[in-house]
C-alpha cells in the first residue's frame, strides 16, 4: 500500500537525494555541460520550498507501507501569464529509480490533481524537457497534452 502525505523538513536529505532523477535523460547539446548546475538549482528550490510553510507550494512524499520513500511531486500556485488567472504548476516530479515503473508517477500525479481540485482551480500545468521521452509518456498517458513549444537558440 502507498500513502501520500505533506513534506516536512525531515524529508529535506530525501529530495535532495533524488533531484537528480529530474534530468536522468540526455539533456540538450547546450545544457549537457550544466547539469550539475541544474540539479543545484533544483535542490535550492524544492529546500526553499519546504522551509517556506506555504500554503500554495507544497511537496508530497509517496511512501510505501514500511515508510520507504518512493518519490515526490512539488506542486504551487501560479497565474497564468495571459488570463491572470491562477493555476496549479506541477514544479518537480521525482520517482526512486526503485520504485520506477510500479505507478508511483500516476500516484504522484493524481495528488497533484487532488490538490489542483481543493485549489479549485481551472487547469494543472507542467514542463518538461523534449528529450524526457519517458516522462512525457506519463504526462500524456495522464492527461496532460502539449499547449506550447519554448524554442531556445545559443547565440
Amino acid at each position: 500500500m502507498i500513502i501520500l502525505r505533506k513534506a516536512t523538513s525531515a524529508d529535506a536529505t530525501f529530495i535532495a537525494q533524488h533531484a537528480r532523477r529530474m534530468l536522468d535523460f540526455k539533456l540538450p547539446g547546450w545544457r549537457a555541460n550544466e547539469k550539475d548546475v541544474m540539479i543545484k538549482a533544483d535542490i535550492n528550490h524544492l529546500t526553499k520550498a519546504l522551509q517556506t510553510n506555504d500554503e500554495n507550494d507544497s511537496i508530497f512524499i509517496a511512501e510505501d507501507e514500511l515508510n520507504n520513500a518512493l518519490g515526490f511531486v512539488r506542486v504551487n500556485i501560479q497565474t497564468d501569464y495571459f488570463t491572470g488567472e491562477q493555476h496549479v504548476h506541477v514544479n518537480d516530479i521525482v520517482v526512486t529509480s526503485e520504485a520506477e515503473g510500479k505507478g508511483i508517477g500516476k500516484l504522484l500525479l493524481a495528488k497533484a490533481d487532488e490538490w489542483a481540485k481543493e485549489k479549485n482551480v481551472r487547469w494543472i500545468t507542467l514542463n518538461v524537457f523534449d528529450e524526457n521521452l519517458r516522462a512525457r509518456a506519463v504526462y500524456e498517458k495522464a492527461g496532460y497534452k502539449i499547449e506550447w513549444i519554448k524554442y531556445l537558440k545559443e547565440v
